[in-house]
């Protein structure tokens, strides 16, 4: 019986370790670098370690297993340009975007904390939408590209 209860508490532990939370006005203010860009079933890579996996939809289309590292070698080097890729977002409600391909770029945001949403509004009244959440004290955003979701798993920058 004590086995069954110890379990059960390491088991809630480990839950609580890995819940989400929802985003909040407050819990995203700060500046964010990305750690990893996820496109599921598609690639995953992380940006700490410049690792690349390919995921099984993308290997399903490819006839020959060994292009895998070729599109590894080819994809790796595009990938690199989230590592300039971060927010900061301000208590203020203003937020500095870098892309990765512009210079940064300013406007302002604001939080959906019902719907889990970051709003961010340009100075040329562009628009984007970030569904997103907290894991473990990173900020996962899921963007729509052409391509499919766009998963980029952020963590906060040390100031």
């Amino acid at each position: 019986m004590k086995k069954i209860i110890f379990f059960s508490l390491c088991l809630l532990g480990l839950t609580q370790l890995n819940a989400q939370t929802k985003i909040t006005k407050t819990n995203v203010i700060g500046k964010w670098t990305i750690l990893a860009v996820d496109m599921p079933g598609m690639i995953y890579y992380n940006i700490e370690k410049d690792s690349l996996a390919v995921g099984e939809i993308m290997k399903s289309q490819m006839p020959d297993p060994s292009q895998i590292s070729a599109i590894t070698a080819m994809i790796k080097p595009q990938m690199a340009i989230f590592a300039k890729v971060g927010f900061q977002f301000n208590a203020d409600g203003t937020v500095q975007m870098n892309s990765g391909v512009e210079g940064p770029q300013t406007g302002t945001y604001t939080v959906d904390e019902e719907k889990s949403e970051i709003v961010t509004t340009q100075k040329d009244a562009k628009q984007d939408t970030f569904k997103g959440d907290l894991l473990n004290e990173n900020l996962r955003i899921s963007v729509k590209t052409p391509q499919g979701d766009l998963m980029m798993i952020m963590k906060k920058a040390k100031s």
